[in-house]
């Protein structure tokens, strides 16, 4: 497990900003600015990132499930790849961040601002983005079964080749969506 406070004394006095592969599991970094940061395939599992700021970090192929990134900062970040069950990103900020082949199963998105990130080929069972700003966001052969969209702005946003199979989307705004092609089977509205 990494000390914490090597990591900010590395992060800001020398400028070190790759931290890949290292193990984070269990640490509290929250309140923290932490842009640019590089935290390829680092286990992060159960970490507290809670209102910390992670814009245009490289999180692709981390693991982060079960952690609370609530009010966190993801705006333009990489998280290809990275495998994100029953994580909180409550109310979290992922504006043009790269999610595609992201697995998201079961995680709490209420709120979250998605404004046009690419989410393709990613897997969002069971996810709940109730009330998420999803405005343009690119969801391309997407997993949602099971997903929570109740009041979602999915407004432009790419849903083609998407599973929608038991998707709740009661109130959600499908304003100028690509829907997919056997929509009538799969909306639960």
């Amino acid at each position: 497990m990494i000390d914490v406070t090597k990591l900010l004394e590395l992060y800001n006095k020398s400028g070190k900003r790759d931290f890949s592969l290292v193990n984070w599991a269990k640490v509290s970094l929250h309140d923290l600015d932490l842009s640019d940061i590089k935290l390829y395939r680092a286990n992060l599992a159960e970490i507290n990132f809670g209102r910390t700021v992670l814009h245009r970090a490289n999180l692709s192929e981390s693991n982060l499930s079960g952690a609370t990134l609530w009010r966190v900062d993801l705006s333009c970040a990489n998280l290809v790849q990275a495998k994100c069950r029953r994580t909180l990103l409550i109310r979290a900020n992922l504006q043009q961040a790269n999610l595609d082949r992201s697995l998201l199963n079961d995680a709490d998105l209420r709120l979250a601002c998605l404004r046009g990130a690419t989410l393709k080929n990613a897997d969002l069972s069971g996810a709940n983005f109730s009330y998420a700003d999803l405005r343009g966001a690119n969801l391309t052969g997407a997993n949602l079964s099971r997903t929570i969209l109740t009041g979602a702005n999915l407004a432009q946003a790419n849903l083609s080749n998407t599973n929608l199979e038991a998707a709740i989307l009661a109130g959600a705004d499908l304003t100028e969506a690509s829907l997919p092609e056997e929509k009538e089977k799969f909306l639960v509205v």
